[in-house]
């Protein structure tokens, strides 16, 4: 689901920047709804996944995707929401009113164990838990790829997307988590493994257009072969 355009604050300031919204829900076999990066709540919205189900899972995926999910225990009070390494503390000082119920582990929990399997990708403050549906074969992201439209971009931001790479068809690590994974690359490889071993067929992204086929061929391309 698409959201808004928002965005990004740095110490207050917020940049010229706009970046785009996308929650992925995801019905487990008990009729359970996940909410993966909830983005702006929309009575309208809420509606719709009503008539799909329970919305039982908030999940923030990392510290940079969760300022909306305060707004959905609002709507939906008996959801959990889930904690990414470091979201406490931002969400904290940023005064952003959320109550986190548990913490995400690299393992998934028993809740969607069965049908959602998941590993924490450690890049540092990019540090990402990502997730793979089964049944469908979709991967579920958010910052690490970015595959970005370069006409929906102005100037400067178009030249410096495109000299990192991250644009369609061609997306790319957040060069953020590029940085990052310098000093880390070795615990990060097992993450890699991982994804590459669940062979996806689409990419699901926050940012950019998402790949809805060959999948597998991104995951080779961006996390390496071996």
């Amino acid at each position: 689901v698409d959201g808004p355009f928002e965005y990004f604050t740095v110490a207050g300031i917020r940049m010229p920047m706009p970046f785009t919204t996308r929650m992925t829900v995801v019905r487990i076999a008990n009729g359970d709804l996940v909410l993966h990066s909830p983005i702006a709540f929309d009575e309208r919205l809420a509606a719709e996944l009503r008539k799909m189900g329970t919305v039982r899972h908030l999940i923030s995926p990392n510290q940079w995707h969760y300022a909306h999910i305060g707004e959905w225990q609002v709507a939906f009070p008996d959801a959990l929401a889930w904690a990414s390494p470091g979201v406490r503390r931002r969400a904290h000082a940023r005064k952003i009113v959320v109550r986190f119920d548990r913490d995400l582990q690299p393992a998934p929990p028993d809740e969607w164990r069965t049908e959602i399997d998941q590993t924490l990708i450690p890049s540092g403050i990019f540090s990402e838990f990502v997730f793979f549906h089964e049944m469908s074969r979709t991967l579920i992201l958010t910052d690490t790829i970015m595959n970005m439209d370069l006409h929906k971009l102005d100037e400067p931001w178009r030249s410096a997307t495109r000299l990192a790479g991250m644009y369609h068809p061609h997306g790319q690590l957040f060069f953020g988590v590029r940085i990052s994974l310098l000093f880390r690359y070795a615990r990060a490889k097992a993450a890699f493994q991982k994804i590459r071993s669940w062979q996806p067929q689409r990419i699901l992204l926050s940012h950019g257009r998402c790949f809805e086929a060959k999948g597998e061929e991104v995951t080779q391309r961006v996390f390496g072969r071996e």
